[in-house]
């Protein structure tokens, strides 16, 4: 199995770094992509972390992976958002059934105008759920039409996986471990980890 997060200016680093680290520890293979012009990606709190790959790099090898996460943060989900190669990726992975997992600000922010949402059960950070169209684009209603917002942690339907923020990145990441390795090596991880 092999997983990729995206890392683009001002992600937030919980958010992006649990999933890597509880996703490693029961064996997926994890990349960071940057979607910016440096390995060296700023969170938004001025964490610097240095990514595994540049985004355009992998995206024109045109090998998709089995899932691909996206951290929220502001700038942070805006800059996936403006990533022309990670949108091309996120579309890609949707179109092809493969998990498409966001938390925080990133399912409203980098999702609802590439039509992902659509027909989908969704959590987010709370308001967020408000902005779709102000993240949507000019064909928002087409493009989220049937969504619904659960305020839930954690929200899965189908391929679409959604938490509503920094405080729900374990429950995320053990649901993500639970999908890519199975459930005795996601109740291990939750064991070993301490998770309440």
């Amino acid at each position: 199995m092999i997983v990729y997060v995206l890392l683009a200016e001002g992600f937030e680093e919980i958010e992006a770094l649990t999933p890597v680290d509880y996703l490693r520890r029961v064996g997926v293979e994890v990349y960071t992509l940057s979607c910016g012009d440096s390995l060296t990606v700023r969170g938004s709190h001025n964490i610097p972390v240095v990514a595994d790959m540049m985004i355009a790099d992998v995206v024109a090898k045109n090998d998709l992976p089995d899932g691909i996460v996206v951290p929220g943060g502001m700038p942070g989900a805006a800059n996936v958002a403006q990533c022309l190669e990670a949108r091309n990726l996120i579309s890609q992975m949707m179109a092809a059934g493969k998990v498409v997992a966001a938390i925080c600000a990133a399912p409203v922010v980098a999702l609802a105008g590439l039509g992902v949402l659509k027909a989908k059960r969704f959590t987010c950070y709370p308001s967020m759920e408000a902005q779709l169209e102000k993240w949507g684009g000019p064909q928002w209603k087409t493009l989220t039409e049937g969504c619904h917002y659960t305020g839930s942690r954690v929200e899965v339907d189908g391929n679409l996986f959604t938490a509503a923020g920094p405080g729900t990145a374990e429950e995320f990441s053990l649901v993500l471990a639970h999908e890519f390795a199975g459930h005795e090596a996601a109740t291990k991880l939750a064991s070993s980890a301490l998770f309440r």
